[in-house]
């Protein structure tokens, strides 16, 4: 076996986490696992859920075009601007 491939057994309560995981990020458990190997669960399964809220929020319609997102960062940094000027 080369270094590159290494023999992995998963536990039973690992097997169904990952079934768990794969199933949340639409995918097969084959595919993902790479991801679980090289990141580990709670990295890969906190990723799935951010990547799941972004998908949300785009389908109910909770996003901020571009204009909308520069002219925030513009209105926060003139805010600090004056803020600095005062004290």
């Amino acid at each position: 076996m080369t270094s590159a491939r290494r023999a992995t057994a998963l536990s039973r309560p690992e097997l169904q986490r990952l079934e768990r995981l794969a199933k949340a990020a639409g995918t097969t458990p084959a595919r993902i696992l790479k991801s679980v190997l090289r990141d580990g669960f709670e990295y890969t399964e906190w990723l799935v859920r951010q990547v799941n809220e972004g998908d949300a929020d785009l389908k109910a319609g909770r996003v901020l075009s571009t204009q909308e997102v520069l002219a925030q960062i513009e209105r926060q940094r003139a805010s600090r601007g004056r803020r600095s000027a005062a004290a």
